[in-house]
């Protein structure tokens, strides 16, 4: 097997390749179209390859998209994942080279699966939605400090505007998201709005985020993704700390999935019924919600993967 690392950068990629027989090469290449191609076209060369990159946001996609054309296994990393194994090799050493080196040696010691494709132009658009929210969020802000201060009339008239045509442009985002997941993933949306409390627009979101539901291999792998998995502290008999939330994963799934979760405890019987036995064993309200959400994300990951509409006596005796 040939393990590869690969540290991304917008302009540029450097290139870890490690043979069986422990030989090293290093190869810089552009991260563009040209050099996804010349990157492929060197890769070709070995055998078996076994590539690790970590995540970065957007500079990484279009690399993925060339190398997974090619049938090759193209694993996408948790940063953090990659900087505990990092840390634990005490290295010494931080440049683009070495970090590229570690993630092949990551790959080698934790052999990660290749992820399933993700439909990127899907959750792009997703991904916008909510960014275009934040910003709409941030001028109401505005305007509502305006409206209570001494703002010039025109300020206010400006950040109405600009508050209109946001308000617009997201509407225009939502139907097209819609538009794009009924023609995609129809199936998947009729089996995600079955759930009491998904309405249409969370399971377009969930559908962008997640992608191919098979890409994990349980539930427990999709709430840990999410960030919802507890962690505990606990040390010989003096250290036993509450557990909290790990947080570790895509902040993106862990927000999407908390309104759904919040109108799920009050019109979804089995996520209601949870709620309330929580809460009457002492649970915090918060905590309680957090724990639904989480189970919610099972049901979701039940109904596509078994490829069956939401049955609420499916676990009741």
């Amino acid at each position: 097997m040939t393990l590869v690392g690969i540290d991304v950068s917008k302009l540029v990629l450097d290139v870890a390749v490690v043979s069986e027989a422990g030989e090293i090469q290093h190869r810089r290449f552009e991260n563009c179209t040209t050099g996804h191609a010349e990157l492929s076209a060197f890769l070709a060369g070995f055998e078996g390859c076994r590539i690790a990159l970590e995540a970065t946001g957007t500079y990484h996609r279009q690399l993925v998209q060339a190398l997974e054309a090619t049938q090759q296994h193209v694993s996408v990393v948790n940063p953090a994942q990659v900087s505990f194994f990092v840390k634990s090799q005490n290295r010494r050493n931080k440049t683009d080279k070495a970090d590229a080196l570690m993630l092949a040696m990551y790959a080698r010691e934790r052999q990660p699966a290749a992820g399933a494709p993700l439909n990127a132009a899907l959750q792009s658009l997703a991904r916008e939605v909510n960014a275009v929210q934040r910003d709409i969020n941030r001028l109401k802000n505005r305007l509502e400090a305006a409206r209570h201060g001494l703002a010039h009339g025109q300020v206010i008239a400006s950040l109405e505007r600009r508050l209109k045509a946001l308000e617009d442009e997201r509407a225009v985002l939502e139907r097209e998201l819609e538009r794009e997941t009924k023609a995609s993933n129809s199936a998947e949306l009729a089996l995600l709005t079955s759930i009491p409390g998904v309405g249409t627009k969370s399971a377009c979101y969930f559908i962008a985020e997640v992608g191919d539901i098979r890409r994990f291999s349980s539930a427990s792998k999709l709430v840990a993704y999410a960030g919802l998995s507890p962690m505990q502290f606990q040390s010989g008999s003096s250290v036993n700390k509450k557990s909290r939330l790990s947080r570790l994963g895509s902040s993106e799934l862990r927000r999407l999935a908390y309104m759904p979760g919040l109108v799920g405890i009050r019109h979804n019987p089995i996520l209601k019924e949870f709620y309330q036995r929580l809460v009457a064993h002492g649970k915090g309200k918060k905590s309680a919600l957090l724990a639904c959400v989480a189970k919610l994300l099972r049901i979701m990951y039940g109904v596509l993967i078994h490829r069956q509409p939401f049955n609420p006596n499916y676990l009741r005796p």
